[in-house]
C-alpha cells in the first residue's frame, strides 16, 4: 500500500513538473514574443519620431517659405497701390488731355469756317471794313496775316495733344494689364500658401497618432511583460 502511494506521488510530480516545465516554456515564448514586439514597436516608435523630427524642420522650412511668400504677397500689395495711383492719375490726365483735344477741335473748326468765309480777297477786305474803327482794322489785319501761321500751329497742337492721348490710353492700359497680373500672381501665391500648410498640418497630424499608437502598444506589452513576470 505504502509502494503504491509512493509510486502515486512520483508519478504526479513528474507530472507536475512536465507540465511546470511546459507552462514556463510557453510563457518563456511568449515573453520573449512580447519582447520581439515592445522591440520591434520601439524601433518604429523611434523612426516615427524621426520622421516627426524630419517633419518639423520642414514645417520650419515650410515656415520660412511662407514669411517670404506673405512679404511677396506684401510686396505685390505695394506694387498693386502704385500701380493704383498711377491709373489714378494716368486717367486725369487723358480725361484732361480729351477736354483739351475737345477744345482745341472746336476752336480750330471755328477757324476753318471763318476761312470758308473769307476765302478770297474780297471778303477779307469786307471783313476789315467792317470794323468799327481802326484799330479793331489794324487788329483784322494782323489777324488775317497771322491766321494761316496760327491755323498751322493750332492743327500741330491737335496732332500733338492726340498724339499725347493716345500715348497715355496705352499706358494706361499696360498699368492695368500688370495690375491684372499682379493680382492673379497674388492670388497663386495665397493658393500655395494654403496647400503648403494644410499638407504640412496633415503629415505632422498623422505623425502625431502614430507615435500615439505606438506608446499605446509598447504600454500593452510592457504590462503583459509584468503579469507574466
Amino acid at each position: 500500500m505504502k509502494l503504491h502511494k509512493l509510486v502515486f506521488i512520483l508519478f504526479f510530480s513528474v507530472f507536475a513538473y512536465s507540465v511546470s516545465a511546459q507552462t514556463a516554456n510557453e510563457l518563456r515564448r511568449k515573453k520573449e514574443a512580447i519582447e520581439r514586439d515592445i522591440e520591434q514597436l520601439q524601433k518604429s516608435l523611434n523612426k516615427t519620431a524621426s520622421g516627426k523630427k524630419l517633419t518639423l524642420q520642414q514645417i520650419n522650412t515650410i515656415n520660412a517659405q511662407i514669411r517670404l511668400r506673405q512679404d511677396k504677397i506684401g510686396t505685390i500689395n505695394s506694387e498693386i497701390k502704385n500701380l493704383d495711383s498711377q491709373i489714378s492719375q494716368n486717367t486725369n490726365t487723358v480725361h484732361t488731355l480729351q477736354g483739351q483735344l475737345g477744345d482745341l477741335k472746336k476752336e480750330y473748326a471755328g477757324m476753318i469756317r471763318f476761312a470758308q468765309r473769307n476765302r478770297n480777297s474780297y471778303d477779307k477786305m469786307m471783313f476789315i471794313f467792317a470794323a468799327k474803327d481802326f484799330n479793331q482794322a489794324y487788329k483784322r489785319i494782323k489777324y488775317l496775316q497771322q491766321f494761316s501761321q496760327y491755323r498751322k500751329k493750332q492743327a500741330g497742337y491737335i496732332e500733338n495733344t492726340q498724339q499725347d492721348l493716345n500715348g497715355k490710353i496705352k499706358i494706361l492700359d499696360k498699368t492695368l494689364r500688370e495690375k491684372s497680373d499682379l493680382l492673379k500672381e497674388q492670388e497663386r501665391e495665397r493658393e500655395r500658401l494654403g496647400k503648403d500648410k494644410s499638407q504640412q498640418s496633415a503629415v505632422l497630424n498623422n505623425l502625431s497618432k502614430q507615435e500615439k499608437t505606438f506608446k499605446q502598444d509598447i504600454a500593452s506589452k510592457k504590462k503583459q511583460q509584468a503579469q507574466i513576470d
